[in-house]
């Protein structure tokens, strides 16, 4: 009966252990715009494995969404607690949103934006890739970033004219508006800014008219699939990895236009007190991921 007694004495110890184990468990949400080669829950113990502080009480979950509006609108009814968007984006969000705030900036090498195309169309990436290396060479793309990303959210870009060429071949290109400034459409549903300027300047090289095509992220595979588009503006490329979670089956890319080194969160802003004009790192990393 002595044994049976103790022994009940340490379940219950036990017990209350794990339950404030359970207790202090904390739990994120991370938003970020649809990868179309995994799944939230593949992404989300990568993401963990790569980036996340060794803490064995932290948990992470990735939800994904089909365009920046409804992710923003997510974060602002704390269904996600922090976006995660590349540097430019991240920089152009902060700029035209004086309610959010960056809280962390995270390192990662390779990663990179390129024309999508459908695998029958081999012909047409050669073509694109050969007008990008020109367009480097010339300083033309350098140019049209340093114009339209440099100074993200600044102004709103306009949009670019695309020249006409008379009995030319037409080639349709989906843009998503969902990366400003790299792909950006304004509110009237134009798309403007960089991802016109340098379609702009693709076309003039290979002497072709363009139609721009406006599609959610999510629909970009989609889209390329039922010939709706012959290229989609972007796909995120990983330029240190063999697996793309971008990039699913049946689609060729070309090489990267754009290249970025930081994803940043972005989360709403904290009211500020008397209290926490003091800073504190503790305090401002518990507020980063805890103060929901």
């Amino acid at each position: 009966m002595r044994k049976i007694f103790c022994a009940l004495i340490l379940l219950a110890i036990f017990a209350g252990f794990s339950g404030a184990r359970a207790m202090t468990r904390q739990v994120i949400k991370f938003g970020m715009i649809t990868k179309l080669n995994t799944t939230e829950e593949q992404f989300a113990e990568t993401w963990q494995k790569t980036f996340a502080p060794r803490n064995e009480d932290l948990s992470v979950i990735v939800k994904f969404y089909d365009n920046l509006t409804a992710m923003q609108m997510a974060m602002n009814a704390g269904e996600i607690n922090q976006m995660v968007l590349p540097e430019p984006t991240a920089q152009y969000v902060l700029n035209q949103n004086s309610d959010c705030e960056s809280v962390l900036v995270l390192r990662s090498k390779g990663m990179g934006l390129s024309f999508g195309f459908r695998e029958d169309s081999s012909k047409l990436r050669d073509e694109f890739n050969t007008a990008l290396k020109e367009l480097r060479e010339s300083w033309t793309l350098p140019a049209i970033e340093g114009m339209y990303i440099s100074s993200s959210g600044a102004k709103e870009p306009e949009p670019v004219k695309f020249a006409n060429f008379e009995n030319a071949e037409t080639i349709r290109i989906a843009v998503t508006g969902d990366l400003p400034p790299i792909d950006y459409i304004a509110p009237d549903g134009t798309p403007a800014g960089f991802n016109t300027a340098v379609l702009a300047e693709v076309a003039k090289f290979l002497h072709k008219n363009v139609k721009l095509v406006n599609i959610d992220s999510a629909a970009r595979t989609a889209a390329l699939a039922s010939k709706r588009v012959d290229v989609v503006f972007w796909y995120e490329v990983d330029k240190t990895s063999e697996f793309q979670a971008d990039i699913p089956d049946g689609v060729i890319i070309s090489e990267p236009y754009y290249e970025w080194e930081k994803f940043i969160h972005v989360k709403k802003a904290l009211k500020k007190t008397q209290s926490s004009q003091n800073w504190n790192i503790n305090r401002s990393i518990m507020e980063m991921f805890f103060s929901w």
